[in-house]
């Protein structure tokens, strides 16, 4: 089934009546799946974000070019893929098997409100999280940037790609209404290896700052006007480079 666009599903409202789901042909899209799976499978998508709530046995994403997927799963198959980036929370070794190229992981970065319930519904555990060690078996690009399989002698090993912990930032799940929002979850379960939070909190108070220094400005009001003008266009490009356009449209639109 294709999917276009926004689209959600989250277990409040009863919308997953099988633990199986499948994304097919869904582009130029933010998806949020937000609910308890047995099975996931991610095929023949390109420039979409698609977020994985808890996945219990596995997730395998194939055939896509220029996908986030953001996934809690128990174990990931990523297969014959092009330009996608995985933010992992995984207990088992991600496996990427096929002809994959220029792929990147990096740890899980989101929450939603009933996250941690779903997790221990399937049971994934959020202490536990390989998504730094990827294996690559089968057809390997010489310039791939994951992980090659032992024994293929015209090519290097080399260690796995992640996304740089300064280019590393929490993926905010929209806020729908109240009876949406119950659930113990404050924060990522998934803890952060240390330099990809000393980067989160280095973001958090470089922010802190500009608010200070913006509050606490004199300025006249032409240019406190000038200031503000240049700030949304600075966010503006901010937000058509990193395809989050897409999401502020969905935000407008509830």
């Amino acid at each position: 089934m294709p999917f276009t666009w926004n689209w959600l599903i989250s277990s409040r409202a009863s919308s997953v009546v099988r633990s199986v789901i499948n994304v097919v042909n869904c582009h130029e899209s933010v998806l949020y799946i937000l609910a308890p799976l047995r099975y996931a499978t991610v095929y023949g998508c390109s420039d979409a974000t698609i977020v994985l709530g808890a996945v219990g046995k596995a997730v395998r994403v194939e055939h896509c070019e220029r996908v986030h997927v953001i996934a809690a799963a128990k174990r990931i198959c990523i297969a014959n893929c092009r330009e996608c980036v995985f933010f992992l929370g995984v207990n088992q070794t991600p496996l990427v098997v096929g002809d994959n190229h220029k792929l990147q992981v990096a740890p899980y970065n989101t929450f939603y409100p009933q996250l941690e319930e779903h997790l221990n519904g399937v049971g994934v555990d959020p202490a536990i999280n390989k998504w730094d060690e990827p294996v690559a078996l089968g057809v390997v690009d010489p310039h791939d940037s994951l992980s090659h399989p032992a024994g293929v002698s015209d090519v290097q090993t080399e260690s796995a790609s992640h996304v740089d912990p300064d280019q590393f930032t929490n993926f905010l799940i929209p806020n729908w209404s109240e009876s949406e929002q119950s659930g113990s979850t404050k924060d990522n379960p998934f803890p952060l290896p240390e330099a990809y939070m000393t980067s989160k909190q280095r973001n958090q108070k470089n922010l802190e700052d500009l608010k200070q220094i913006l509050r606490e400005s004199d300025l006249e009001e032409s240019r406190k006007k000038e200031l503000t003008i240049a700030l949304h266009g600075c966010f503006k490009d901010w937000l058509y480079a990193s395809g989050n356009i897409r999401q502020l449209y969905f935000l407008q639109n509830d």
